[in-house]
């Protein structure tokens, strides 16, 4: 079975609004406010750190309480430090990553980019010097007159995060939500353990084409169905698919959120 385009598809009038009176168009859409209500939140309260910041500088007692105070804002967050304009790491919470103080991440290129434009630039899923993977944001901290003094930064697993938000609005059985990374189809979430960061290169899927092609295509395209067969969610059996995506707006690394169900 071939891909099918969502304009004008056949597979279209047997899944989808037409057949399910818009219920997978509304859960996708309704799963993306609340990622982007989410994420917003964070974006807030960086901002709000940053502006702290601004007065205590960002070293300090009274910086490390602004980056308690950060560490809040969501339960997934992993870490929070202050970054010098050199992109040394001036300050950490919690302490148990006391660790990465004084690590050089200038040659990151998320860093570098706040660094080099002193402008915010979103979220980028990276392997972090912490050890891990996790999605991290900066933002650029100014003193009062203006002057760039460097950034402040939160990380929170991506697989904590997205479990959260996304919980109550999985659907049942073989259907569910997943997110992954648009460039090359790195899955930064799924339901399934099995397939947490793999993605399109990945063994486990080199026996299903339509699958490959569906990763092409999700790379290219911010929105978009297409059916497929792949592995049901026990690995016992190969079900046919359909999924719908879209895209969660962010200036950092392009990520897709997918809603597949079992047609």
């Amino acid at each position: 079975m071939a891909l099918t385009s969502s304009a004008g598809a056949s597979d279209i009038s047997l899944f989808g609004p037409q057949a399910a009176g818009g219920e997978p168009i509304w859960r996708l859409a309704t799963a993306s406010d609340v990622v982007n209500s989410n994420l917003s939140a964070i974006e807030t309260a960086l901002l709000k750190a940053s502006l702290a910041l601004s007065e205590t500088g960002l070293d300090g007692p009274d910086a490390r309480q602004v980056l308690s105070e950060l560490s809040e804002a969501d339960r997934a967050v992993i870490d929070c430090i202050t970054i010098g304009a050199d992109g040394i790491v001036r300050e950490v919470e919690p302490e148990a990553f006391e660790s990465i103080r004084g690590a050089d991440l200038s040659g990151q290129e998320h860093v570098n980019g706040t660094i080099n434009t002193r402008q915010y630039l979103g979220f980028y899923f990276i392997n972090a010097v912490e050890g891990t993977y996790g999605i991290d944001a900066e933002m650029p901290v100014f003193d009062r007159n203006g002057t760039f003094m460097g950034a402040v930064s939160l990380m929170f697993n991506n697989s904590q995060f997205f479990e959260r938000v996304l919980a109550p609005l999985q659907p049942i059985g073989d259907s569910k939500i997943w997110v992954s990374r648009a460039d090359d189809g790195t899955i930064i979430y799924e339901t399934d353990p099995s397939q947490m960061l793999l993605n399109k290169s990945s063994a486990m899927y080199q026996d299903y084409p339509e699958l490959l092609g569906l990763f092409d295509r999700m790379s290219l395209e911010r929105t978009g169905y297409a059916s497929y067969e792949f592995l049901d969610q026990s690995h016992g059996r190969t079900i046919e698919k359909g999924c719908f995506w879209t895209t969660i707006p962010n200036r950092g690394t392009e990520m897709r959120l997918v809603l597949t169900l079992e047609l």
